[in-house]
Formats: structure tokens, sequence, C-alpha cells
């Protein structure tokens, strides 16, 4: 499992999105990815059941503003079970 925290104050009326690429994975509390492994927990962490190497790559916590605000996490796989 893969657990990628977005840690956020004061976001108002503006939507944060998980983004994969050009994939976007969640708007505000939506889930808009139709990958039955990945959900939000507590807020806005990203939670990535049974990772494997697939998944590896940059992840993208951005906030829609018009000066977007966004943090990126690396996830690497190590090995896989």
């Amino acid at each position: 499992m893969a657990a990628l925290r977005c840690i956020v104050s004061l976001l108002s009326s503006y939507v944060l999105a998980w983004k994969r690429g050009i994939a976007i994975l969640t708007a505000g509390t939506v889930k808009v990815t139709p990958d039955t492994r990945v959900r939000l927990v507590n807020g806005y962490t990203l939670q990535i059941l049974d990772a494997t190497a697939a998944d590896a790559g940059d992840y993208i916590c951005q906030i829609a503003t018009m000066n977007p605000r966004e943090i990126t996490h690396h996830v690497e796989i190590l090995g896989e079970l």
C-alpha cells in the first residue's frame, strides 16, 4: 500500500485534485479514476492499495487557482510480495 499525504489549510472554495500525468484521480472528495485500489482517506491522503510496479511514478496534489499550487510525490516500488 502507498499513502501520499497532502495537507492543506484554508482551502476555501478551491478544489484540490490528485493527478498522475494528465489523468485526474480525484477532484475534491470525489474519486474520478475507475481504479478500485485508489481512494482518499483522512481528508486528502491518496491511498493506493496493493501497489505494483505499474503504480510507480509522480503523483501531484494540486489546488486549482490562478497560480496553481502543487506538491509532487514520487512513488518507487522497491519490490513486490
